[in-house]
């Protein structure tokens, strides 16, 4: 979402140019990827009406789903605390969240996209939780799960499973068993495993 302040990728507008010009052998002459403008005047005119338009996009989607709005740990912290705050691990929250951390990040806005990889991580466990008795029928083993997902969210923003983890446990539960750290050391190891074999041009960034 950052380059396409830049320019645009002919094999898709979601390709970022270090992805979009991996075979080409000068990132000036790669014939996929193609500027907005020459750089000038003209260039600098589509970079702020992009930026612009991104970050009025995700302010908007902000307005239509309250729950989107800020990082989600202070909201996070009170459901694990044993509170219900209804629409907050919701599916659509999940779309709006994830949709509007895109288009803010992208559009260059001095926000960060830790807190709120918690909240998406935890709305992710949150709907994977019915399909399973054990989390679906017990209260105390669904915040257990939804611990773990928060340490997920922590470690792959910083790449550091065992962070995550050390998050989840001092910051964000007030319940945290021995076993429950376990189980959120691999969910954590798996979520950065798995943000590693997304990351296929090695920036760091997904």
């Amino acid at each position: 979402a950052t380059d396409l302040k830049f320019g645009l990728c002919r094999r898709g507008f979601w390709i970022n140019r270090a992805t979009c010009c991996s075979d080409s052998t000068d990132m000036e002459s790669c014939a996929q990827w193609r500027d907005w403008a020459e750089p000038g005047l003209a260039s600098l005119l589509f970079y702020t009406l992009v930026a612009v338009g991104m970050a009025a996009y995700s302010a908007w989607i902000a307005t239509l789903f309250p729950y989107v709005r800020g990082s989600g740990i202070p909201e996070a912290k009170v459901i694990l605390g044993g509170f219900a705050i209804k629409g907050f691990l919701r599916p659509w929250t999940l779309i709006a969240k994830s949709l509007g951390l895109i288009l803010s990040v992208g559009s260059g806005l001095s926000v960060g996209k830790e807190g709120p990889f918690v909240h998406v991580c935890m709305c992710v466990g949150a709907l994977w939780a019915p399909l399973f008795s054990k989390f679906r029928d017990n209260e105390g083993r669904k915040r257990e799960l939804l611990s773990c997902a928060a340490g997920a969210g922590v470690a792959v923003a910083f790449g550091a499973p065992l962070g995550g983890v050390l998050f989840a446990l001092e910051e964000v539960s007030t319940y945290f068993p021995r076993k429950t750290m376990w189980r959120s050391f691999w969910c954590a190891i798996c979520a950065v495993l798995s943000m590693q074999w997304l990351n296929r041009n090695g920036s760091g960034k997904l």
